[in-house]
């Protein structure tokens, strides 16, 4: 398994220029190796994972920096190369940065910039090394941050966040609750060159109104009563890295105008603050809501949708992408084995059957939830028992509704999922794909509340 330290090949016939160069590039969180030939380097390279690979353009034998730069290239592996040369033989090191070298240095090396290069060549290894483990998604041989399945609809999704993550563009994540909008967001961090900086997440339909402007932009001390100190906004704390604005249509009208201008101007206000503070951040901000609609209704600005939605990544139901669903059960049944600490091999035939039948209003979230369910109760490595509530949906899915009013339809699904999950509103909403606030303004309207 890789560490979490840079390894970095030097390689020089000249043990005194060798020497140097490690010097001047040791740091804790890297590992530095060293070879006086290209044959030992090739070795070394063949059996290390080389994040950076700096080479004498010319070395003794038959191997020299170009074909150590031709090896690299042809593994295909995440390994950017510098190039050191004389004088004599520039155009001999721009010829290489032609066939994919980072850069070059000529002798005598200067120090500062060799630091320079070897960290901008660091952080692209870094992007690159990030891209490979998306790729690896994108062929199915593995799940990228739990994201899984290999439908075209899904496959859609990868390439726009292998475009989108590394570049620092405004993204709008849109799709029904439980389709995996969170991990879409993990995904586009992870993936981008702010993999290092902070993740912030924001669920913009749980923070009470009264607290959302201190919550996103901060406070200075005595801004409102009980404001005993000066505190940061979440815009702030992810400075450096990226801000996931979860939930976005949820924000109140009256605080949109302060958001756009954070989104156009990078910079934020304290709330009681006389000054603006300058931020480095990107935004991610998803919805399940249909956001033209609101600016329609006069609920959401029309120009802060468009900043919100520079790039937009729209993420199919489960109902839309029916072929992932065993590759899904496949992949929830490993862990819950492990976290039930017994075999669990997969569903029936008649259990599968039924989960692809079945419409998933839930998606994602549901299937979950529904194995667990399975596999808490049932002892058996094949699991069988759907649940209940699957099976009275499907038969309500089934069922000639003509004549029912809406109203009763829609009271009847909202009092069953909410009894589904225990009475646990948040739950409820996600599966619903409705905001916890409509949930509850819909239980006052039938009295449940």
């Amino acid at each position: 398994m890789r560490d979490n330290k840079d390894h970095l090949l030097l390689v020089d016939d000249e043990v005194a220029q060798l020497e140097a160069l490690k010097e001047v590039l040791e740091a804790d969180d890297r590992v530095i190796h060293t070879a006086q030939t290209g044959e030992q380097a090739k070795r070394l390279f063949e059996k290390l994972e080389i994040d950076l690979l700096i080479a004498d353009l010319m070395l003794p034998g038959e191997i020299g920096g170009i074909e150590l730069l031709e090896l690299a290239r042809a593994q295909e592996t995440s390994t950017e190369v510098i190039l050191v040369t004389g004088h004599g033989t520039v155009d001999n090191a721009i010829e290489a940065m032609k066939k994919g070298a980072y850069d070059y240095l000529t002798k005598p090396v200067d120090i500062r910039r060799l630091r320079a290069v070897t960290e901008k060549a660091l952080e692209v290894s870094h992007m690159l090394r990030r891209q490979r483990e998306l790729e690896s998604a994108l062929r199915g041989e593995s799940g990228f941050m739990g994201i899984i399945g290999e439908s075209p609809a899904i496959v859609r999704v990868f390439e726009r966040i292998k475009a989108v993550a590394p570049i620092d563009s405004t993204v709008l994540i849109t799709g029904e609750s439980g389709t995996g909008k969170e991990l879409v967001a993990d995904a586009i961090h992870n993936v981008s060159r702010r993999a290092e900086g902070p993740l912030v997440k924001v669920n913009c339909s749980a923070i009470p109104e009264s607290l959302m402007e201190s919550e996103l932009f901060g406070h200075e001390k005595g801004a409102f009563t009980g404001a005993t100190d000066s505190r940061p906004g979440k815009f702030e704390q992810s400075s450096g890295g990226t801000i996931v604005l979860d939930e976005i249509g949820d924000v109140p009208l009256r605080l949109q105008p302060k958001l756009l201008r954070v989104l156009e101007n990078s910079t934020v206000e304290r709330l009681g603050g006389r000054g603006t503070k300058q931020l480095d951040l990107r935004v991610v901000s998803s919805t399940n809501r249909d956001l033209d609609e609101a600016v329609r209704k006069g609920e959401f600005r029309q120009d802060l949708l468009y900043r919100l939605r520079v790039v937009t990544i729209d993420l199919p139901p489960l109902r839309c992408r029916k072929e992932d669903i065993p590759r899904l059960v496949e992949y929830f049944l490993k862990r819950l084995s492990l976290q039930l600490r017994r075999e669990i091999e997969g569903l029936s035939e008649e259990a599968m059957a039924v989960f692809m039948e079945y419409e998933w209003p839930g998606n994602i979230r549901e299937l979950k939830h529904a194995l667990e369910q399975m596999a808490i109760f049932s002892p058996d490595p094949i699991l069988s028992n759907v649940p209940e509530t699957i099976i009275k949906k499907r038969t309500f899915e089934g069922a000639n509704l003509s004549g029912i009013p809406i109203r009763d339809l829609e009271k009847q699904a909202i009092l069953e999922t909410l009894k589904e999950f225990g009475g646990d509103k948040k739950q409820a909403a996600e599966a619903l794909g409705i905001g916890l606030r409509t949930l509850y303004r819909k239980l006052e309207e039938y009295g449940e509340i």
